[in-house]
């Protein structure tokens, strides 16, 4: 009985590993290779889980600065298991206005520049279509300074 027990714990553990992984380091590199010659600034990483209750799981909010004069890229690399692709919204601090976004004319991107002329704090807003879940890593690297 004990040897059962211990079996099914095992295999539950490797199953939430197998999840987890999904979303972990191989995509973290595959993002960082898709940055190109940009220099490296910062990852998010994407994880939305449906609750059994829910309709949809809505979306993650991340707070960046960024600098005038300055071009960043925005790139994102989507987990295997994704039934679409990760959505991308670059909006102004109070969230109002969407400034830059890989979701143009119906096609999803997997990346964005975008040439900041105000420093200040900037909203990074990951969704996917529909609420559907997903999990995805995202990087944030500067392209140039501008005079």
């Amino acid at each position: 009985m004990k040897k059962s027990l211990y079996s099914i714990l095992f295999l539950l553990t490797m199953f939430a590993f197998a999840g987890h992984a999904q979303c972990g380091d191989d995509l973290l590199k595959q993002a960082l290779k898709e940055m190109g010659s940009s220099q490296y600034i910062k990852d998010f990483t994407i994880e939305l889980v449906k609750e059994k209750k829910d309709l949809k799981t809505g979306y993650i909010k991340f707070s960046i600065f960024l600098n005038s004069n300055t071009q960043y890229k925005f790139n994102v690399a989507n987990g295997p298991a994704n039934t679409d692709k990760v959505i991308m919204q670059l909006k102004d601090k109070e969230g109002t206005r969407v400034l830059a976004s890989n979701l143009y004319n119906g096609k999803t991107y997997d990346e964005f520049s975008y040439v900041c002329r105000k420093a200040g704090v900037y909203n990074l807003l990951f969704s996917f279509k529909g609420g559907q879940e997903g999990c995805a890593k995202a990087v944030l690297s500067l392209v140039k300074q501008m005079p």
